[in-house]
């Protein structure tokens, strides 16, 4: 979805290395459906990254966890502090969750980390 609203490509993130840095230095936020990893950058904008493993489910439900999970980020990305880095792990109980549920999920881990507001 192009405009305001949409995921951009410089807002994603890609490299193993910065998977891998996340997992090592980030502050950590658990639940039930998701663990999420935050790292504070300075002047490396806004990026989001996921892992959906297969212990989540088939390749059908670890595709709607990802589409959920990029829906939540288009939509509240501007909630989120700049110059944060931020890595969501699903859980096997996100293969059960609906929209409302993971968003609901995430925005308590991100309250929790201290990166979403309002």
């Amino acid at each position: 979805m192009p405009g305001p609203q949409a995921f951009p490509r410089d807002e994603r993130l890609t490299r193993k290395r910065d998977f891998e840095a996340a997992f090592k230095t980030g502050r950590k936020g658990v639940g039930s459906t998701f663990i999420c990893y935050v790292v504070r950058r300075e002047s490396q904008g806004r990026k989001f990254g996921f892992a959906v493993s297969r212990k989540v489910g088939t390749a059908v439900v670890r595709n709607r966890v990802k589409r959920y999970l990029r829906e939540f980020y288009r939509t509240h990305r501007a909630r989120i502090d700049e110059d944060t880095l931020i890595v969501v792990v699903a859980r096997p109980a996100a293969a059960k969750a609906s929209f409302d549920q993971c968003a609901k999920a995430m925005r308590r881990l991100l309250g929790e980390v201290e990166v979403l507001h309002g």
